[in-house]
């Protein structure tokens, strides 16, 4: 990853001319947050002994895309609360890991209609965030609630963010149970 502090130098002037708005700018994982993976894993052996970046090798060369999608994604409803908060021509989905696949799984469930970003490490959301505000929505939020199923990053960076940008960030922690049902959302900062 590049140095954060150089990225966000070129992003200085930019941002300084942005105005301050009364609005919230909503950010949200997709995997385990929007969409929970559980039910692949306890039926998959085969994706369940293969995490992480395993898992693209897995579903790109052995499952194929086409039939992960299928088997997994397509007709499958998804927990509301969250995406019903979001703006589609405002609001992100800000997912991480590979691109075609992450492409894939939110169009097969409709989600490819909102703003979304694709980062081939989850730490690189923090820059991400960033830049969303400053090259893509064009102004400063009085607020920015970022939901996620795993939050280290921006509990790092919550500061820096907020410095940066000069808005308020709020961390909301998403257990998701399945995706029948609502996710437990825990506001941790």
């Amino acid at each position: 990853m590049l140095d954060l502090t150089k990225q966000l130098k070129e992003l200085e002037k930019l941002k300084n001319n942005l105005e301050k708005r009364d609005e919230i700018l909503i950010i949200s994982d997709f995997d385990d947050t929007l969409f929970c993976r559980k039910e692949q894993l306890e039926i998959s052996s085969l994706l369940r002994e293969n995490r992480w970046k395993k898992w693209n090798e897995v579903i790109m060369n052995v499952i194929w895309l086409e039939n992960f999608i299928n088997e997994h994604y397509i007709w499958k409803k998804i927990p509301k609360n969250i995406i019903n908060s979001m703006k589609i021509w405002k609001d992100l989905i800000l997912t991480a890991w590979l691109q075609e696949l992450q492409d894939a799984k939110l169009k097969a469930i409709n989600l490819h209609i909102y703003n979304y970003i694709v980062v081939d490490e989850a730490e690189k959301k923090i820059y991400e965030t960033i830049r969303y505000v400053v090259k893509n929505i064009w102004f400063i939020p009085k607020k920015i609630v970022i939901y996620e199923d795993k939050p280290e990053y921006f509990i790092e960076n919550k500061k820096l963010i907020e410095d940066f940008l000069w808005t308020e960030l709020e961390i909301i922690l998403v257990e998701m149970i399945d995706n029948q049902t609502e996710p437990n959302l825990k506001k941790i900062a």
